[in-house]
């Protein structure tokens, strides 16, 4: 099991930190957090402390103890219930998740929302399909107004949710970037941020349009320009270059190792990346 102890902000950074539509700009829609990897059978114990390492990951963009996370009602009708702190009772809620009927066996099929005080209106949803041992994927999906903080504070956040999980794949990407790639070739790596696991896949080919931070048993690549147009040509070059299909993967995964930390870099890519609305600036 990697490290799951979620990493909580200093308490200073969290008021300023900026949001989603103040990182990329007013051109993208619908921005989220993908990861998926291939058949790693996991039962509701093994999940548990990644489930709970995550959501208080996320929770900890905000102000402490502002925000709390609800699982989605399973029928028409019924109420949002708040996901509990006991780790007996949330092994409980995930086994209670699990599709054992569907072509993908002992799958959990959780959707969790995240509310300040009541279930009005999410600010993030996270949908876990894990513990197969075919095909396992984790969507945050967030609103303009998350607190991602810059890019680097962004890739905090996204390398810590990557050593939770340990996936062959993870991507920050824009809904509106991957509908206007359609059609450019096939699917790989591109996004703002992007991690890719050296067991279960090479390297990628070089672009002057990514940095790339090696981590532990795999790769940090960061777009060097925040912006969907960006992240089309990087798609487009990965695509000349001979990149990786996604679904060239192992069919048993190989869980890369994580480290705890951050990859050396990381510090430096608010400089090193274009981003923001023209004449923005990280708070102070």
């Amino acid at each position: 099991m990697p490290g799951t102890d979620a990493v909580i902000l200093a308490p200073g950074r969290v008021s300023t930190m900026m949001t989603i539509r103040d990182v990329l700009g007013p051109d993208y829609r619908k921005p989220s957090m993908n990861l998926g990897w291939a058949g790693r059978g996991e039962s509701a114990a093994d999940l548990a402390p990644r489930i709970a390492a995550t959501t208080a990951r996320i929770a900890a963009q905000y102000p402490a103890d502002s925000m709390h996370w609800f699982k989605g009602p399973s029928d028409f009708g019924q109420d949002f219930i708040r996901i509990p702190a006991d780790p007996g009772a949330l092994v409980e809620m995930i086994d209670a998740s699990f599709d054992r009927s569907s072509g993908y066996p002992n799958r959990t099929l959780l959707s969790l929302f995240l509310y300040d005080d009541s279930p009005e209106q999410s600010q993030a949803e996270l949908s876990i399909g894990v513990g197969s041992g075919s095909t396992n994927n984790i969507s945050l999906r967030l609103t303009d107004d998350f607190p991602l903080g810059s890019p680097a504070g962004a890739a905090r956040l996204f390398v810590d949710l990557v050593r939770i999980w340990q996936p062959d794949l993870a991507v920050f990407q824009t809904m509106s970037a991957i509908k206007a790639t359609m059609g450019k070739g096939h699917v790989n790596h591109a996004g703002y941020l992007a991690w890719v696991s050296a067991t279960a896949y090479g390297p990628e080919p070089e672009t002057d349009r990514e940095i790339v931070l090696p981590h532990g048993e795999g790769w940090v690549y960061v777009a060097r320009e925040w912006t969907d147009q960006g992240v089309v040509a990087l798609f487009e070059d990965l695509v000349r270059g001979g990149a990786h299909r996604v679904n060239a993967r192992p069919d048993v995964q190989n869980p890369p190792h994580v480290p705890e930390g951050y990859p050396a870099g990381l510090e430096d890519l608010d400089r090193l990346v274009s981003w923001g609305e023209p004449g923005s600036s990280p708070p102070d």
